[in-house]
């Protein structure tokens, strides 16, 4: 599926903006639902008449929502500074729409004004620039803590992988048993080689790390997910994986 992704993404020219802020997958899937309900035959007039809606306690939650939605379909600067100033201060529970729509609605400007139509791109995590944001788990062999000397390995080769291939370590926790991350990788970058050549690179210094790891760019798992996902897929040391050429 990656793989069919980077093919998609590679005939694109750089024509696509991505989603940087983690925003949850439901709320995403809800509004592209209603978006994709309501159209986009809205006239700019009638979206600034309304603006005051936003900020109206009596409009219910649901209204402004399918309103964000109705103007960010509008390729307007004023409906987009009207949205910007929303999103800085939204109702309760409203912070990732307008987030969602605020992007929208710059998209839409840019693509208007420069003549040429960009893919908007989410994800669970978001993004930074042209790179996704990943989750990604690393299985300890022992099932035990690293020793600290193993901890400055990964933190050291997982950091020198990640720069080899245009990316970048966010975030790194060590668990009982495992090592999560927070990382940033380029749309066209193979994540298996990416992180089998840091996994192959840190077992030099005591062959501690399973080949096998979990990576995701929905959320950032629990421990009783993660534990979970190891117990369904049963890794064990036993378990074979080539390393990379």
């Amino acid at each position: 599926m990656h793989r069919q992704i980077q093919e998609i993404f590679g005939g694109l020219n750089q024509n696509f903006s991505l989603m940087e802020d983690p925003v949850d997958m439901n709320i995403q899937m809800r509004y592209f639902d209603i978006s994709n309900r309501v159209g986009a035959d809205f006239k700019e007039e009638e979206m600034l008449a309304r603006k005051d809606e936003l900020y109206d306690p009596a409009v219910s939650r649901e209204k402004k929502m399918i309103l964000l939605v109705q103007m960010a379909s509008v390729p307007s600067p004023e409906i987009y500074r009207i949205i910007e100033n929303y999103a800085g201060n939204p109702d309760e529970g409203l912070q990732d729409w307008s987030k969602l729509a605020l992007h929208e609605s710059k998209l839409l400007l840019e693509s208007h004004f420069l003549e040429h139509k960009q893919v908007f791109i989410t994800s669970g995590l978001g993004g930074k620039g042209h790179k996704l944001r990943y989750f990604v788990v690393l299985i300890n062999k022992k099932g035990s803590n690293l020793k600290p000397f193993e901890q400055k390995v990964v933190h050291s080769e997982m950091s020198y992988a990640l720069q080899k291939y245009d990316s970048e370590l966010e975030k790194l926790d060590f668990m009982q048993r495992y090592t999560t991350m927070r990382v940033v990788v380029p749309l066209s970058s193979d994540l298996t080689r990416v992180f089998r050549e840091g996994i192959d690179e840190c077992n030099q210094f005591g062959d501690f790390l399973l080949p096998d790891f979990i990576v995701t760019n929905l959320k950032e798992m629990s421990e009783e997910e993660i534990n979970k996902a190891l117990s369904m897929n049963m890794i064990t040391e036993d378990d074979y994986f080539p390393p990379v050429d």
